[in-house]
């Protein structure tokens, strides 16, 4: 661990994407003592007004209010969580099931590869956003179902990445002797295979991480997502498009957080790449 982090610490861009993604997490889990307002509460009169306001009870709307009046910076909060909570359970259903697969698949070999290869190639002829759209239109909008559906869409990546990464060490000497000693395949795939696939899983779980949160906006954004009660940066961005012009604020703040977040995980992910790579 104090190599991993000393040689993070040589990549600033890496550095600068980590400390973020960390800044991030603690607001999301902060969120009912960092909000200076409550999301949820409207307030026709004090709707549209600009940042750094203050209003007739002394608060200051410090990022503005929305259409209806709810201040933006509390909706920036809140979103976070959720955004969070939505990327971060997508990738662990998803990643649980692709690592899985891609063990199983490019360790067996066989009519059992083939035909998750062939599941695979199914899935990937449809596209990424539509079916989720798709399946959130079948499901119907909550947490968890938009969880589900993330889940069940981008678990081929995991696989994928895992199954290559099998294929290329299963046939190694330190392998096959431990095949000839007689143990057992669940051993030699969780126990000798599974940590030397585990580098490779991590940094395509980083960069999985900024795309789930775009297409969980994405599908708030549609109105397919989380349910419009719920304060997300999807469905800020779709409340702040109509008001571009007189109420730039609504969607700009929840925009520029979507775009931090992803460039940071990018960022981040490409350090990992680098630091955990063998050679």
């Amino acid at each position: 661990m104090k190599r991993f982090f000393n040689q993070l610490t040589k990549r600033k861009t890496a550095l600068i994407g980590f400390i973020f993604l960390i800044f991030v997490f603690l607001i999301a889990s902060l969120t009912p003592f960092l909000a200076p307002m409550d999301p949820f509460v409207q307030n026709i009169e004090r709707r549209l007004l600009p940042p750094m306001t203050m209003n007739a009870d002394g608060f200051t709307h410090w990022l503005g209010t929305d259409q209806l009046g709810r201040d933006v910076l509390s909706r920036l909060i809140y979103g976070s969580r959720i955004s969070i909570m939505i990327a971060a359970g997508a990738v662990f259903i998803g990643g649980a099931i692709g690592l899985i697969v891609g063990l199983v698949s490019g360790y067996s070999g066989g009519w059992i590869d083939s035909v998750f290869m062939r599941l695979i190639d199914m899935q990937l002829a449809f596209p990424f956003l539509l079916l989720s759209l798709t399946m959130v239109s079948i499901l119907g909008s909550s947490i968890m179902n938009v969880v589900v559906v993330l889940s069940l869409t981008s678990w081929i990546s995991y696989a994928k990445v895992v199954r290559s990464s099998v294929l290329s060490i299963k046939y190694l000497e330190f392998i096959e002797a431990t095949r000839a000693t007689g143990t057992s395949k669940l051993a030699i795939l969780f126990r000798h295979i599974l940590p030397h696939v585990l580098s490779p899983f991590i940094v395509v779980a980083s960069f999985q991480v900024a795309t789930l949160i775009i297409a969980e906006s994405s599908l708030s954004f549609l109105g397919l997502g989380v349910p419009s009660s719920e304060p997300t940066w999807g469905a800020m961005l779709a409340d702040g498009r109509e008001y571009m012009t007189d109420a730039w604020w609504i969607a700009i703040y929840p925009g520029l957080m979507l775009m931090l977040v992803a460039m940071s995980a990018n960022l981040f992910g490409d350090g990992l790449r680098d630091v955990l790579d063998p050679q």
